[in-house]
């Protein structure tokens, strides 16, 4: 089970800004105890409900045995981070793209290499303004955090299309808000942990292990470890014949490969 207690690394004096915020109340969700899949199980099947919240894309109709498939969404959270420009190098020597979830937050400090990506030919999603347990909060905090990320965002040229909550924990009202803002909602289908503080050999071995048509995999600029394991990671899929893209990439190649068959049956048209 993942834990719930992982925290982002701010930046210095955030966390006075913090606390001059009202304090949140619990939302419905968390009072009843609910927690998405991905947040109480570690990662989401590939699962519409569970992977993509709110999409129109049912997952179960997409025919996996399909070449279009063979791609993997590598998602990059917690920053812009000094490291990104790294991940940038990495990525070009290897014919691979990422998506970069960015708090915002760490924007104003990360200015130049947030810049950088954005204009890279990757893609750059939200991943809120303060990186909090979202479903916590009441609306008008919900709305601030996805209102103040997108400013942020904004600030580099950049206007997501993809909302990565927080710790995977997402709720049908905070994926509605996302839309609002025109965004899609991802979570993961695997994660490499390497909030754990663990070494590159174990993040390379948990990443590669769970590499599969239309996975969606998550690191995190902010830790070394992760960078140091990435060429490795690309290298491996690459044997295996998948190609690393954005999620606006991926969600392309998914939708082509959606098939009729399937779909007429998982949704039979009605009888007359």
């Amino acid at each position: 089970m993942i834990s719930l207690f992982r925290r982002a690394v701010l930046p210095l004096g955030l966390a006075a800004s913090l606390l001059a915020l009202p304090c949140p109340l619990l939302s419905a969700s968390a009072l009843a105890g609910q927690r998405s899949y991905a947040a109480t199980h570690g990662a989401a099947p590939f699962e519409t409900r569970h992977l993509i919240p709110g999409s129109d894309l049912a997952l179960g109709d997409v025919d996996l045995r399909r070449p279009e498939t063979h791609v993997v969404a590598l998602t990059i959270d917690d920053g812009p981070d000094d490291n990104d420009a790294r991940i940038l190098d990495i990525l070009r020597e290897h014919g691979a793209k990422a998506t970069f979830f960015y708090i915002g937050a760490k924007i104003p400090a990360h200015r130049d290499v947030a810049r950088l990506v954005a204009a890279s030919g990757n893609e750059v999603g939200s991943h809120t303004q303060t990186h909090p347990m979202t479903t916590d909060l009441p609306p008008a905090q919900r709305e601030w955090n996805l209102a103040q990320a997108e400013a942020a965002l904004a600030s580099v040229g950049v206007r997501a299309a993809w909302f990565r909550p927080p710790y995977g924990d997402v709720d049908d009202a905070l994926a509605a808000l996302a839309r609002h803002h025109g965004m899609a909602t991802v979570l993961w289908t695997a994660d490499s942990q390497d909030w754990k503080d663990t070494g590159t050999d174990i993040i390379r071995r948990r990443v590669t292990e769970r590499l599969a048509p239309g996975a969606v995999v998550l690191m995190h600029s902010t830790k070394a470890a992760s960078v140091a394991a990435l060429p490795a990671i690309l290298e491996e899929g690459g044997r295996r014949g998948y190609r690393f893209v954005t999620m606006s990439e991926w969600d392309a190649a998914m939708r082509q490969a959606v098939s009729p068959s399937l779909a007429l049956l998982h949704h039979p048209a009605p009888r007359r």
